[in-house]
């Protein structure tokens, strides 16, 4: 869940609830205001006709009769209906019906308003019913029922609320937009760190914050700025030093392999010869001296082959000689003539002209500890390597490297790497390539390299 979208929701809900608090004030002081003006009502409607029938108590029997008929006859007023119970027994030769009427109510009072049911349901106030017996020596126990009814007050009601409710609405929903597209303005800026965040993870020290409108931010931009830098710094640091390592290592190593080559193969080859022209001496018959050299001259041959192979491994000849692509052709053809239980593939699109020796032998020794870490691990069956070099003409002055083999893969988050994979992605750096591993359980591994194609001796 998104810092806005949890924002949004904690002002939305807080909205929500003023909205609601607003609206249960407002409904609460509607239903109070409805039912004491429709109580007020009906009692003023009681008092005036048991005012009006005490005045004519001492009149004749025919004004009490007439007035009886005036309050029949109204039935209903504004809040009220007006109902008369006309006695059990009639005496017709005193009293004529026709002056008195009876109308059952209804169980409840049928609301007719033009306010909006939910409305009505929230401010109609609870039944009124008012009874009242009149006596008097002329005319028979007369019941008067009143009955409330709020539908007039309730639509004046809602006609004087219903605009305090839609500007209450209204209000609400353009606070909550306001701070909507405010939140939405001010931490757009969040994503631009975030992505930039996710570039420095991968190793891109070259990326700047602008300046952000609001202060917070624009310090974080501020330390983020720093922070790149020192780290950009920092890798070039570490770049400069670690080509200046490998470069003494090669360096080193040219000269054990020169020396292994001019003294320890000389010498090799100098006791093999001797050894062999002491068993071929036609004077000696000694069985055992000719037995000896001849474990001396296979002790030699051994000793020539390893001798050879610490060299190939220290500096390869080809490499030197006839260039990167005939150099780890030379050393893919070994390997495989070593491991029967394995292949490795290799293709390239084009050979190089005028490549520099230290991206050369970077990517031999990259392909070297990358087939040395397939052997050990993988448990693979066949491995494919292809070398793809830029052009210049194609804006590409970048060489691609691509190692997948068909082993058994690990899970690059919690499996912590050899110090295989760290000295190729640590060679990358120091060549400021990139370098980018893909693998799961059961999926082999595939490495890319991408390095600056630099130009300089020739192959």
């Amino acid at each position: 869940m998104s810092l806005r979208f949890r924002l949004n929701l904690l002002i939305t809900s807080l909205f929500l609830l003023i909205l609601l608090g607003g609206s249960y004030y407002v409904i609460n002081n509607v239903r109070q205001a409805v039912q004491n003006e429709v109580d007020a009502t009906a009692h003023l409607a009681l008092q005036l006709i048991e005012t009006a029938i005490s005045i004519v108590e001492t009149e004749e029997e025919t004004v009490q009769q007439r007035l009886l008929q005036q309050i029949a006859n109204i039935k209903s007023t504004r809040h009220l209906h007006i109902y008369i119970r006309t006695p059990s027994v009639i005496d017709e030769n005193r009293y004529s019906p026709a002056i008195y009427q009876y109308e059952e109510p209804v169980s409840e009072m049928p609301i007719t308003s033009d306010a909006p049911g939910w409305f009505v349901h929230l401010v109609q106030p609870p039944p009124l019913k008012i009874r009242r017996w009149l006596y008097g020596p002329d005319i028979p126990s007369t019941e008067i029922l009143i009955w409330a009814n709020p539908s007039d007050e309730i639509t004046e009601a809602w006609a004087e609320t219903r605009g305090v409710l839609g500007l209450l609405l209204v209000f609400v929903v353009l606070a909550n937009a306001l701070v909507y597209f405010s939140l939405g303005r001010d931490l757009a800026p969040i994503e631009t760190i975030l992505v930039a965040l996710d570039g420095i993870e991968q190793g891109n020290y070259q990326l700047r914050l602008p300046r952000f409108r609001l202060p917070e931010l624009n310090r974080i931009s501020e330390k983020f700025n720093l922070m790149a830098e020192y780290l950009q710094r920092s890798r070039d640091e570490n770049s400069m030093l670690t080509q200046r390592s490998l470069a003494i290592q090669e360096n080193e190593r040219r000269y054990i392999a020169h020396e292994l080559h001019d003294e320890l193969g000389q010498t090799i080859s100098a006791i093999k010869a001797v050894a062999v022209s002491i068993g071929q001496q036609p004077d000696r018959e000694d069985k055992s001296i000719r037995d000896s050299a001849g474990t001396i001259v296979t002790f030699a041959n051994h000793m020539h082959d390893v001798a050879r192979n610490m060299m190939r491994r220290l500096r390869p000849a080809a490499l030197d000689e006839l260039g990167l692509i005939t150099a780890l052709e030379d050393m893919i053809d070994d390997w495989n003539s070593r491991h029967d239980d394995i292949f490795c593939h290799f293709s390239f699109d084009r050979r190089p002209e005028n490549t520099q020796e230290t991206l050369n032998i970077s990517l031999y020794r990259i392909v070297q500890e990358g087939l040395t870490n397939i052997l050990k691990h993988s448990g693979a069956s066949e491995v494919y390597i292809h070398l793809a070099f830029g052009s210049p003409l194609t804006q590409k002055n970048h060489v691609e490297l691509t190692m997948r083999d068909n082993g058994r893969g690990f899970d690059p988050a919690t499996t912590q790497w050899g110090l295989g994979l760290l000295g190729i992605r640590e060679r990358v750096q120091a060549l400021q390539g990139v370098f980018t591993l893909d693998s799961g359980i059961g999926k082999g591994v595939l490495i890319r390299v991408s390095v600056p194609m630099q130009r300089g001796v020739n192959e």
